[in-house]
């Protein structure tokens, strides 16, 4: 699993899916497991669809521009890396509150954009733009987060700006005594697919290289560093 602040020991657990395919999806450990995750996924991709769309009539580009390059979420990661992850922050013991810790280090996500289902028990954090201020997000009952991910940013030519979080452990005693839970869905382009500025209509310009990478590519760049720590 990515580690975001290499210095921070980072408290969480996660299970990702890719493609929907019995090895991944332990029905017989979990009764109602498959059933569910499909149903979840069906919700994800119907979501993400009209938010592609939107996201492509804002920039004045055809409604079909995004989705059509996204042809193959939660099908088969060789075409597309699109996630869902199920995270679990395990509770922090007293003696632990204090040290060198966090649930999960500061970062912008690598994808398109992502959706976070979470829980109650809070510690998300996002970084005001501009500014070295962090802003705590409280939890709406029913309600998703989004947020644009570094894809986006490069796609838009930084007009839509990846988001930087991060999940600190809370002060609060009764609230770090208890595990948190959440479900991100990360939204990727096809990986075959060109992310290039020139493509939509966005004036003025910000980006001076000619180098147009597929999404494949930029992920595995932007995830590079996150995962050093495995091979080192």
């Amino acid at each position: 699993m990515e580690r975001f602040d290499g210095r921070t020991p980072e408290l969480r657990h996660a299970y990702n899916i890719c493609k929907l395919q019995e090895k991944f999806l332990p029905e017989q450990q979990l009764p109602g497991f498959s059933r569910h995750i499909n149903s979840l996924v069906d919700d994800f991709n119907e979501l993400g669809k009209l938010i592609l769309k939107a996201l492509a009539i804002s920039l004045a580009a055809p409604p079909s521009f995004f989705t059509d390059k996204h042809s193959y979420m939660l099908s088969d990661d060789r075409f597309n890396l699109t996630t869902l992850r199920m995270l679990f922050y395990p509770p922090v013991k007293d003696q632990d509150h204090g040290r060198s810790s966090i649930r999960c280090g500061a970062h912008a996500d690598y994808c398109t954009f992502t959706l976070l289902a979470q829980d109650s028990e809070g510690g998300l954090e996002v970084k005001l733009r501009g500014t070295d201020k962090w802003e705590r997000v409280g939890h709406l009952p029913g309600a998703l987060f989004i947020s644009c991910g570094e894809t986006m940013a490069i796609w838009t030519d930084q007009l839509y700006h990846a988001l930087q979080h991060r999940v600190v452990v809370p002060d609060q005693v009764d609230i770090r005594h208890r595990g948190r839970h959440s479900i991100a869905y990360f939204c990727h382009p096809d990986n075959s697919a060109l992310i290039d500025p020139n493509d939509l209509d966005i004036t003025p310009k910000q980006t001076t290289s000619d180098v147009i990478q597929n999404a494949y590519d930029i992920t595995m760049a932007l995830a590079k560093g996150a995962f050093a720590h495995h091979y080192s």
